[in-house]
């Protein structure tokens, strides 16, 4: 029997490809891994065989799940998978919540800077903290790019040259329900304890400050440069109301909203350059080699300044600036390239543990080290008949939930994970297991329960 890990998965266009990545490499180290929504794991924890379950969270919300796995005779291991940004020592004790931190074998860490800064709260925990890297970052690496090829084609065929901007109002064009609990923050007395309030604070008050400028730029740019085309793509928690609402009211055929059926990562590989402003577009730009762009809300450096954008990012602080610097490429043919000096690698470096080494093979080490309890355990009511009763009961779940959830609630959770079937997961387990040159039918792959998805090597 092989050793079992769980990967929670919750926002799919995300997360889904890294995960994959993450189950062939580990399968290929003689392990069975299962990935799928979190919800859909939890519910079968108690038919799975025991393994360890890989939390991406681990805030105050994962205490129950994680004490019930541990009651089910399940181990686990946490990431923080806003951890290279939201690691400010204020926070810590809520990023990195004492309870979850306490249940947990291991917490692996984004790089050695979020390593120390966890250290700070959890002191004399070295060996229990591990620097590992993300796996979102493996991606970029050769021949993996490769994946999103069919995608930059036909991006490419569709609209041309363009610049890409993927958008981070993460708290200013939210859904309702999550922006009232912000703004609840925002507003709340100060306390004795650690709080998001400054965080929140200063992160409504910058995206207000790209806001308008990015208000400004639209309203003129596109009328004025006609022949440059501009890509608007929302981040996964926005609503897209507010952006068809904005194209529509500017009317310019140039200014467009970015298809979803298309990754991220392939609008950035399509575009001649990418702007964002603080947001993980950039490194993601930068370890494609592709130019990037980091608009700042202020000269000033702030509470929120991530440091590794920074080093790679080239950075402006008003549309006139990015004006000019779309004129030189599109009309003068005089492009900007992100080149980087010693110093900023090796804040990139401390940042981010994967630059140059596959997370999976730095966690492998941690994985057998945790010793199961696992001895007769196995997978209960895993076969045709079963998997057919589960799969209808979740359907009839489904069909309650959706008629109690009221519209905006719906769209909020369907934007974050709009599901995943097994001919779609063996669609990608075939495409990755190519580009590694790894043949397809070394391994089994199937639905073990409804939503949990299995690969072992065979």
């Amino acid at each position: 029997m092989k050793k079992r890990i769980y990967s929670l998965l919750e926002v799919k266009s995300r997360e889904l490809h890294g995960k994959i990545l993450f189950s062939i490499q580990m399968a290929n180290k003689g392990y069975s891994v299962v990935i799928g929504k979190k919800r859909s794991l939890y519910e079968n924890a108690k038919f799975f065989q025991k393994g360890v379950f890989f939390f991406k969270g681990m805030g105050p919300r994962n205490i129950k799940p994680m004490q019930k796995l541990k009651e089910l005779g399940h181990k686990i291991v946490g990431f923080d998978e806003e951890g290279l940004v939201m690691n400010m020592r204020d926070i810590m004790p809520l990023r990195v919540n004492k309870t979850c931190f306490n249940l947990v074998e291991y917490f692996f860490t984004v790089g050695n800077f979020q390593k120390q800064r966890t250290l700070k709260c959890y002191p004399n925990k070295h060996k229990k903290i591990v620097s590992t890297g993300n796996l979102r970052f493996d991606l970029m690496k050769k021949p993996l790019k490769s994946l999103y090829n069919d995608s930059v084609e036909e991006i490419k065929k569709k609209y041309g040259k363009f610049i890409f901007f993927p958008t981070k109002f993460t708290i200013l064009n939210n859904f309702e329900a999550e922006k009232k609990h912000f703004i609840k923050v925002i507003n709340q007395k100060n306390t004795k304890g650690p709080s998001y309030k400054k965080s929140y604070k200063v992160d409504f008050d910058e995206q207000t400050k790209i806001q308008n400028k990015l208000h400004k730029f639209f309203n003129y740019f596109p009328k004025k440069y006609p022949d440059i085309k501009i890509l608007i793509k929302k981040h996964p928690a926005e609503r897209k109301e507010y952006w068809l609402d904005l194209v529509k009211r500017i009317n310019c055929k140039n200014l467009i909203i970015a298809d979803d059926k298309y990754p991220t990562n392939a609008y950035i590989l399509a575009a001649e350059f990418n702007v964002g402003s603080n947001c993980h577009t950039s490194l993601e730009s930068y370890l494609f080699s592709k130019p990037t762009i980091n608009w700042l809300p202020d000269k000033k450096e702030s509470y929120l300044t991530y440091q590794a954008i920074k080093a790679v990012s080239k950075e402006i602080l008003n549309y006139k600036e990015l004006e000019k610097i779309c004129n030189e490429w599109f009309l003068k043919n005089k492009k900007f390239k992100n080149k980087i000096t010693v110093e900023k690698k090796k804040i990139l470096n401390n940042q981010i543990e994967n630059i140059n080494k596959y997370s999976a093979n730095i966690q492998k080490k941690y994985f057998d080290k945790i010793v199961l309890d696992d001895k007769g355990s196995h997978d209960k009511y895993s076969n045709t008949i079963y998997l057919f009763l589960l799969d209808s009961l979740r359907k009839l779940k489904n069909i309650y939930y959706s008629f109690k959830a009221d519209k905006k609630s719906k769209e909020y959770y369907r934007q974050k994970f709009e599901g995943l079937d097994l001919k779609e997961y063996s669609f990608l387990i075939k495409k990755f297991c190519k580009l590694m040159n790894l043949n397809y039918n070394d391994y089994v792959i199937k639905e073990l329960y409804p939503g949990c998805y299995n690969i072992e090597k065979k």
